[in-house]
């Protein structure tokens, strides 16, 4: 029980965290009037836990609701594979989300590099798919594991379309994300970035399918017997 109670707290320290960011980028006003200055890190963390321990005192919890199947589960039964992959899964969604409030991104996705409308919408719905996959592996939902095989297997196609046709993208991405942090990033290492990165995108997927195979899912609930239903034996 405190596996779950840890992976609880962290479920629901990563959705608050990811809203008290997000709020902060779209409305930077609010902290500069109430703080006197812009945000910090520290200060969005300890935002987050102050949140955290208010909801949680409230009973408002996601990462409960998540592993609800989980709590009902007698002990021994394997569930690290789902609890693993699923927040995995759950907090890169999450996470992708909010690199679309980050101004001025440009990562390629599929054919489309500057961010237009059409492209935040792509990358909104791969994102909120990608999160919801998480969520049915925590939730042992039946048919998780089909699921999320289709999304592994399409980062194969969209990481191979990128090094294609959005090689340059992708490298300028990069020197642009360390200029924006003030460190310095040689383009030879940003180009030997991409020409592995395909290969690298392999055996990721490789290794969450071998994860994949470990999950388990909740059974599927018995339709009752039409006979049994109008009393006929």
């Amino acid at each position: 029980m405190r596996k779950l109670l840890f992976v609880s707290l962290c479920l629901d320290f990563i959705w608050i965290n990811s809203a008290v960011v997000l709020i902060d980028r779209l409305f930077p006003g609010i902290a500069e009037t109430l703080l006197g200055q812009p945000t910090s890190w520290a200060a969005r963390q300890t935002v987050s836990l102050v949140l955290l321990a208010a909801l949680r005192g409230a009973n408002v919890s996601i990462g409960e609701w998540l592993l609800g199947y989980a709590r009902t589960e007698p002990p021994g039964r394997r569930q690290w594979a789902n609890l693993l992959l699923g927040t995995l899964g759950f907090a890169s969604g999450i996470w992708y989300l909010l690199r679309l409030s980050e101004p001025g991104d440009t990562t390629p996705f599929l054919f489309m590099v500057e961010n237009s409308p059409l492209k935040l919408a792509a990358v909104a719905i791969f994102s909120a798919f990608y999160s919801w996959c998480g969520a049915v592996l925590l939730r042992f939902e039946p048919r998780a594991k089909f699921y999320n095989a289709l999304l592994f297997v399409s980062i194969l196609p969209l990481t191979a379309i990128n090094v294609i046709f959005s090689r340059d993208a992708m490298i300028a991405t990069m020197l642009a994300r360390a200029a924006s942090r003030g460190q310095s990033f040689p383009l030879e290492k940003a180009e030997a970035y991409v020409r592995v990165s395909f290969y690298f995108a392999v055996l990721l997927v490789a290794i969450m399918l071998t994860l994949l195979y470990f999950c388990r899912e909740r059974p599927v609930a018995e339709k009752p017997i039409e006979g049994a239903q109008s009393g006929n034996v």
